[in-house]
Formats: C-alpha cells, structure tokens, sequence
C-alpha cells in the first residue's frame, strides 16, 4: 500500500485584547492550499501548528504535528 494523506489542519493563534488568546483550525487537502494559508498575510494570525492526518506504506494510521514559534518584528523594534 502506498503512504497516503488523508487530511490535514494548520492551527493559526489569535490575540484579541476581548476575548484573549484563541485558536483556529483551518483545513487543507493539499500543498497549494497549506502554502496559500501559510503565506497569507494576516498579522492577526500566526502559525502554531500543522498537522498531517494519513496512512503509512502498511496502511496503519500516523499522525505528524509539525509546531512552530513565529514573530513579526516591525522596523525600528529592535527587542
């Protein structure tokens, strides 16, 4: 049997001085539009995680979180 992707989710944090910090989870089924929801300029929304649903060469289910820490730094903010 052939490795396979079943589904996938990216994991985005939000501040909102209301209501907090949130997360939301936004599909994707394949690389354009986990590119696309990556790459998207959004400053509300930053990347926390990915995560890939799908089935390894025996057929037997696997899970991968890729996490990440990401910032924006504005010119002149030299923290």
């Amino acid at each position: 049997m052939a490795i396979k992707v079943t589904q996938g989710m990216v994991v985005f944090r939000h501040w909102d001085t209301a209501d907090g910090l949130s997360e939301i989870v936004r599909e994707f089924s394949n690389l354009n539009d986990l590119y696309a929801q990556c790459l998207q300029k959004n400053d509300a929304l930053l990347v926390d995680r990915i995560i890939i649903d799908g089935l390894d060469d025996d057929g037997a289910p696997r899970t991968v979180t890729l996490v990440f820490q990401s910032v924006t730094i504005a010119p002149g903010d030299e923290s």
